[in-house]
């Protein structure tokens, strides 16, 4: 009787660590600009998001003008002309995933999530990779990612990168918490 009464506590331990929702106020994302002018970055430590494992959803938003740049002409000309931050004040990507996430699981895990991010007013389906490591309790994620700022209706003109590609790599680290 004693066994059974621990093989249920500890089902019901898995349970309640493997559901749930976890979140974070406070995470990292950089952008990263390959311009013929030299590498640009930018960053902000406001980015929220919602992880509900239950429903195997991610929520995740920033705002626009939360973004810093080393040089603040690039910054006022980044949020105003290019991402017209006052009229698409946000980004946003909702969307599933496609791996179970293992909680008992020290091991870094790599996950992807298909989704859409919304963008200057535009809504582009997207599988995300990324990373998920669980640690007392706690997730840290980390993704990497190249954006195309004309799918989105931002228009940089390709001569200003590298590369002559209008491309944008994100960079995510975010620690979650459980709600």
């Amino acid at each position: 009787m004693k066994a059974l009464y621990c093989i249920s506590i500890l089902l019901v331990s898995m349970m309640t660590t493997t559901t749930g929702k976890y979140q974070t106020q406070t995470g990292d994302v950089g952008l990263i600009f390959d311009l013929t002018l030299g590498e640009m970055k930018a960053s902000t430590d406001k980015a929220t998001s919602t992880l509900d494992f239950s429903a195997e959803e991610v929520h995740f938003s920033m705002e626009v003008n939360s973004f810093r740049f080393e040089n603040p002409l690039l910054e006022k000309q980044f949020k105003e002309v290019y991402m017209e931050s006052d009229k698409y004040p946000k980004t946003t990507f909702i969307g599933k995933f496609k791996q179970v996430i293992d909680f008992n699981s020290p091991k870094a895990q790599a996950v992807e999530v298909n989704g859409t991010l919304q963008m200057h007013g535009i809504s582009k389906s997207r599988t995300i990779p990324a990373v998920i490591t669980v640690k007392e309790g706690k997730l840290h994620v980390r993704s990497e990612f190249l954006v195309k700022a004309s799918d989105h209706g931002i228009n940089i003109p390709s001569v200003f990168f590298t590369s002559g590609k209008d491309e944008i790599k994100v960079v995510l680290d975010a620690d979650y918490v459980k709600m």
